[in-house]
């Protein structure tokens, strides 16, 4: 298991298999559990044109998709996460990017992907 220390507490993950390209990495972030998919170059597809290509967002863990506070997959699902949730990602995003997400950016390649 991964554990740094960064602020606002600990963030832990766990690294699982992946047959598709990847790495999957589950954990928790400030009392929420998150699945993040990370590759080892950036890419188009991924949050801030980076490394990671999918992010859900849960209160807990075993909470199926429809349950999810916020979801990327290559993409925003449904709209950007709310200002309460964007410092989990931006965390996350940090940790395996290293790196600090552009929200106008976001917001409007979202909007374009949208239309």
């Amino acid at each position: 298991m991964n554990k740094r220390k960064k602020r606002g507490g600990a963030m832990k993950f766990l690294k699982k298999p992946s047959r598709f390209g990847g790495t999957w990495y589950e954990g928790e972030v400030d009392g929420y559990y998150v699945y993040v998919r990370v590759f080892e170059a950036p890419s188009k597809y991924g949050i801030n044109d980076g490394k990671i290509s999918a992010l859900t967002i849960y209160r807990k863990k075993g909470d199926s998709l429809k349950d999810a506070l916020a979801n990327y997959d290559r993409g925003w699902d449904g709209t950007l996460p709310s200002a309460k949730f964007r410092p989990i990602v931006d965390k996350i995003v940090q940790y395996f990017d290293g790196r600090k997400v552009d929200w106008e950016w976001e917001a409007q390649r979202h909007k374009a992907l949208s239309d």
